[in-house]
């Protein structure tokens, strides 16, 4: 069976199946021999040992669009990058380093600027100049 992995916890991985169902499964050593381990997010093939306990094994990692290093998730389809624009004052660096992070994995990336309220219009303008003029909505 096929399903996407939800939740990872020391070692057990929550798969949510093509039947609908949520089973709690163990990856096999072979993913340890090769010096892979499963993420959240990850398409996977599992077989079921327990259909009444929800039980399984992951058999194989289907291929990954791909992979962020922190938060350590797969096929990730759009990023939201959430700082506040005041109080305190947005770390720009920071920032950019997510969206540089985003573009090198090809994910799509919006920026949202909370405390908008707390804001004047020029810290408003120069951020939107700075992030829009980029392609950032």
């Amino acid at each position: 069976m096929t399903g996407k992995i939800l939740k990872g916890i020391a070692g057990f991985y929550y798969v949510h199946g093509t039947d609908e169902n949520i089973y709690e499964c163990k990856a096999k050593g072979v993913f340890r021999n090769i010096n892979v381990k499963p993420l959240v997010g990850d398409d996977v093939e599992f077989s079921i040992l327990d259909s009444l306990e929800k039980k399984g094994n992951i058999e194989r990692i289907l291929p990954r669009q791909n992979e962020l290093v922190r938060p350590a998730v797969a096929n990730v389809d759009q990023a939201m990058v959430l700082f506040a624009i005041t109080h305190p004052e947005p770390n720009l660096n920071l920032l950019d380093r997510f969206l540089v992070m985003m573009e090198v994995q090809e994910v799509p990336v919006k920026i949202c600027f909370n405390k908008i309220d707390l804001a004047g219009n020029e810290e408003k303008l120069a951020l939107e100049e700075i992030y829009g003029a980029a392609g950032y909505p």
